[in-house]
Formats: C-alpha cells, sequence, structure tokens
C-alpha cells in the first residue's frame, strides 16, 4: 500500500522555486560585517590600558554574531516534506485540476474536518495541531514541541515554526527563542545580542577617551 502511495508522488508538479526577491544575503552580510568593523575601529580609540581587553570583548562578540549569520545563512529551517503521510489524500479539487493539467493558482487552501489544511502551492497537509520537532545538542535534550507551519512566499516552502522572512539576509526566521530554544530564531537574537554588547563596548572604549583626553 505504501509503494503505491509513494509512486504517486513523482506525478505531482515540483515544488515552486524560491522567489529572487528577498532571497539574497549579501546585503544582510555586507552589513553585519561593516558594522562590527565600525565597532572593532571605535574600540581601538580606547587609553592604552583598556585597549586590550576591550578589543578581545569586541572580537570575541564579532565572531560569535558572525557565526550565528554563518549558521542562519546556510542552515535552512526545517519545513514540511512531501511524503506519503504529508500529501495524501489530495483534496478533490486540487486532484481535479491537476488531473486536467492545470496549476493550483488562484484557489484557496483546503481545509478538512479535522482542521489539517492542505497547502495548495507546497501540496502538502499541515496539520492541525503544528509539526512535532524536537532537537537534541550535546548540551541538553529538549522536549518535543508541536510548531505551526506557514508558507513563505518567499522561501515558497511550509516552513515549520515561521516567525518571519527576513529581507536582510534573504532567509526564513523560525523555531523559538531562547537558550534552549529550536530553529534559528535563537541564533538571530543571540547575534543581536552580541551587536548590543558590542555597542556598549564601544560606549565604555569612548568614554574613556573621553576620561582620558
Amino acid at each position: 500500500m505504501k509503494a503505491d502511495l509513494e509512486a504517486t508522488l513523482p506525478k505531482l508538479p515540483p515544488l515552486p522555486s524560491p522567489t529572487s526577491t528577498g532571497r539574497s544575503p549579501t546585503f544582510g552580510i555586507a552589513l553585519v560585517i561593516v558594522t562590527f568593523a565600525a565597532f572593532i575601529g571605535f574600540t581601538a580609540l580606547s587609553p592604552s590600558g583598556l585597549r586590550l581587553y576591550l578589543l578581545i570583548c569586541t572580537l570575541v562578540e564579532t565572531g560569535v554574531a558572525l557565526a550565528c549569520v554563518w549558521i542562519v545563512v546556510f542552515v535552512e529551517p526545517p519545513h514540511i516534506q512531501r511524503t506519503p503521510e504529508s500529501t495524501l489524500p489530495i483534496p478533490r479539487e486540487v486532484e481535479t485540476r491537476l488531473a486536467a493539467g492545470q496549476t493550483t493558482e488562484g484557489m484557496e487552501n483546503v481545509k478538512d474536518e479535522s482542521g489539517r489544511t492542505f497547502c495548495v502551492r507546497c501540496l502538502v497537509w499541515r496539520p492541525s495541531g503544528g509539526v512535532e520537532s524536537k532537537e537534541d545538542t550535546i548540551f541538553w535534550r529538549r522536549r518535543a514541541k508541536r510548531q505551526t507551519a506557514h508558507h513563505c512566499r518567499y522561501c515558497q516552502r511550509c516552513v515549520i515554526g515561521h516567525d518571519h522572512h527576513c529581507s536582510l539576509i534573504g532567509r526564513c526566521i523560525a523555531g523559538e527563542g531562547g537558550a534552549r530554544g529550536s530553529g534559528n530564531l535563537k541564533y538571530v537574537q543571540l547575534g543581536f545580542a552580541m551587536a548590543g554588547l558590542a555597542f556598549l563596548t564601544v560606549c565604555v572604549a569612548l568614554a574613556g577617551t573621553a576620561f582620558t583626553s
């Protein structure tokens, strides 16, 4: 039976391609590099007694922030994959269109009696209670939680735990925040925290310069 279901998947149209708009990370990466380069430059203005310590702090903050950007850009958040379980049964109105060689453009998402929603762009079912997401690391084991999925109009995927699409770095931000969160949202928060700490470090450096001048 499962083999019959899997044989149906190749007959589906290919997943929509991500749009070119809002998908380039170039500007965001350049902005981060220029910002932290400025932080390092201003820190170098600090008095000689503090310069080494403040520079070390700024370099560590810069390294962590760049690592966060790398993770967000190159590690895509999880999305609902096309499988027999997530795709079938195909709603009748969608199946009729596909059988006629037509696209699903202009159709509304289909909801069934259990509350599930069928995305007419990805052609997958989004569970009513969300998708179970679990993330184990070497530091802790997080309990499985259910997160809702949302179709991103830029990435053209139903992203699990979708928060928003960041046009600066061209990626979906998804998951839960906090140190024990999931997805890439926690890395975005950590990156902003490093920017805040780097700014405070610069303030200390400039204040030290003012007092010694």
